[in-house]
């Protein structure tokens, strides 16, 4: 039920605030205090202003303390690649909509994460292929995946690691245009 907004990448307030209410009471997971302290200036910085706590050793903690954990398949583009040309999987891209029209892949899903937030479209939830979440770099997706994860879509992979237009350094051909 948790969402993933990743701190490691520019702009972790406004992406939350894309698909959190602000009076939203948050938990906070980081590794150590003082990341848990800049995460919560950072989202106070943007109206949140419930921040009910945060988790001592993050994610490991909770682990460490048996308590319920669920974890979300992880690639990286070259792999995306491998497996968009075997059509194994659908392709969710999560990118705004100039960053779909400048190149995208060939039957994939688009969908900019903040979107998700209203709801999930029906095309997936469609109980057919894996659906392989990707942004540019990673944070977008790892927001679309757990919105995805939270509304109980099954089979989610997340593109950790590269962007959909790194996919054309593969071999992929993106197509351009809405």
């Amino acid at each position: 039920g948790s969402i993933n907004v990743t701190m490691s990448k520019a702009a972790v307030g406004t992406r939350a605030a894309w698909v959190v209410e602000p009076e939203t009471e948050v938990l906070l997971a980081a590794a150590t205090d003082d990341e848990a302290a800049r995460l919560g200036r950072l989202l106070e910085a943007v109206g949140f202003r419930n921040l009910g706590g945060y988790l001592v050793g993050g994610m490991t903690a909770w682990r460490d303390e048996g308590l319920e954990l669920v974890s979300t398949a992880a690639i990286d583009i070259r792999t995306l690649a491998d497996r968009v040309r075997s059509e194994d999987v659908l392709v969710v891209d999560v990118r705004e909509d100039d960053e779909w029209e400048e190149g995208h892949v060939a039957g994939s899903v688009h969908v900019p994460y903040h979107e998700l937030r209203a709801g999930i479209p029906p095309e997936l939830r469609n109980g057919g292929k894996p659906l392989a979440v990707a942004c540019s770099a990673g944070n977008r997706s790892s927001i679309a995946a757990s919105l995805l994860e939270r509304a109980g879509v099954e089979d989610i992979i997340h593109v950790a690691e590269g962007g959909v237009a790194e996919l054309a350094d593969e071999g992929i051909k993106l197509e351009k245009g809405a």
